[in-house]
């Protein structure tokens, strides 16, 4: 009774509280439905906001970033991060007296000013070879060498060179004989390897012996003991594993295209886009389109190599210079003696897995199929392809037009005047 009275004693003091509470509840949901108005238009303008980039545009370019490099396996070759075998091996790659006339070093075909390659359409050694030069940058990352993989590993393919007929034309027995002759590199290879083989500085072996080169050296390595070529093969191989320790520290330098990927993941597009050209981003989207250029069959990940082998139409099955590729690069390897399964090899067999897992059987797809190059540094490694045939981008990409359905594992491929230009512009991102 009292609330009553108290009301009919002062209505007007309850219809101001009613008013209030009114009032305020309709305050908050005009704040509300406001609020809700601002986030449902700010989602939409998220939304409707125009990306550059694809999802899966954005997952292909993040996987060329170099970062997302690791070495390959070098477990054939236990020197392979050892800084003597470092600092050993560099004097050796730019040691002239290691060729036959005392003219040539590693360095002569692999030019560090030139991406480590050596400008010619095909290297030039004590005589002319067959192949282009191919570059040294980024090589501790890379599985197979040469252009038709006949080696394994980086250590198998640095012996090589020096007793070549057409590069160094030395031999190995020549080779450990300047080793064992110079103080300091006698010091530096018994550093590592123990002590060098007894026959070396006896006056047992002739000067020169090893099975290639010249008759002579043929014949003086064949009169030795099986032995006593296994002493020096062991021996020779150690000079191989610290070449390559050596090559394994010659790094990729970064690109603008590079730069541009980590400003892309960092700052967004907006930003990373006004650093590019409108033509090299067309190119980009280009190289990008698998269904168009179909680029990314064979130029992905960081090194812009899948590192196979492919017939593109270069081989050669006619004429003086025959080129089967890697045709006859699979039995080479296979019946190597310094490969990863061979006696001179730091693995257990179990981790030769390049050779373990490979195909084996030589296969008409092998024919005319050479190792897919890198893309970066094109501007600093021309001439292109396994024989130098091409000396610009855009006779590359010609080649690449003119090519007919059922002539190579590629399909036809169409682009116009402009679009040439755009997907050059991208490929010189790549040595900027």
């Amino acid at each position: 009774m009292a609330s009553g009275l108290f009301a009919s004693k002062y209505p007007h003091r309850n219809n101001r509280i009613l008013l209030s509470s009114v009032l305020m509840s309709t305050i908050k949901r005009v704040i509300t439905t406001i609020c809700l108005a601002i986030a449902l238009a700010t989602v939409i303008g998220c939304e409707q906001q125009p990306r550059y980039w694809t999802v899966q545009e954005r997952a292909l370019l993040a996987s060329f970033q170099l970062n997302k490099l690791s070495p390959s396996d070098a477990s054939s070759n236990r020197f392979a991060v050892n800084p003597a075998a470092v600092a050993f091996g560099k004097q050796l790659f730019f040691d002239k007296r290691l060729s036959l006339d005392g003219s040539m070093s590693c360095a002569s075909c692999h030019q560090p000013d030139l991406a480590f390659t050596d400008g010619l359409d095909k290297a030039q050694g004590v005589n002319r070879t067959g192949r282009n030069t191919q570059t040294l940058l980024g090589v501790q990352y890379a599985s197979w060498f040469y252009w038709d993989g006949r080696k394994d590993s980086l250590w198998a393919q640095a012996l090589v060179p020096f007793e070549a007929a057409d590069e160094m034309a030395s031999s190995r027995v020549q080779v450990l004989k300047i080793v064992a002759q110079d103080a300091q590199y006698r010091r530096a290879y018994e550093a590592l390897f123990g002590a060098l083989p007894e026959l070396i500085f006896s006056g047992a072996i002739p000067e020169k012996a090893g099975p290639w080169g010249d008759s002579e050296t043929k014949d003086n390595w064949y009169r030795l003991s099986t032995t006593n070529q296994r002493v020096i093969n062991q021996a020779y191989a150690n000079i191989g594993k610290a070449v390559a320790a050596f090559e394994r520290t010659i790094e990729l330098p970064n690109t603008r295209f590079d730069d541009y990927l980590q400003v892309l993941f960092i700052d967004g597009w907006q930003e990373a886009n006004r650093r590019l050209s409108d033509s090299a981003l067309a190119g980009v989207k280009l190289f990008l389109n698998q269904e168009k250029t179909h680029c990314l069959r064979c130029h992905n990940g960081p090194l812009l190599t899948n590192q196979d082998f492919h017939n593109i139409g270069t081989g050669n099955f006619t004429g003086i210079e025959l080129d089967f590729g890697r045709y006859f690069g699979i039995p080479a390897v296979l019946q190597d003696e310094f490969n990863c399964l061979g006696p001179y090899s730091d693995a257990q067999p179990e981790q030769c897995h390049g050779l373990n897992f490979m195909a084996k059987q030589i296969h008409e797809e092998a024919q005319g199929a050479f190792k897919t190059p890198t893309l970066r540094y094109l501007s600093k490694t021309a001439p292109y392809f396994h024989d130098g045939r091409f000396t610009t981008l855009d006779e590359v990409l010609e080649h690449y037009l003119a090519i007919k359905p059922n002539q190579t594992e590629l399909p036809e491929l169409t682009l116009t005047a402009p679009e040439k230009k755009q997907l050059i512009s991208f490929l010189l991102l790549l040595s900027e």
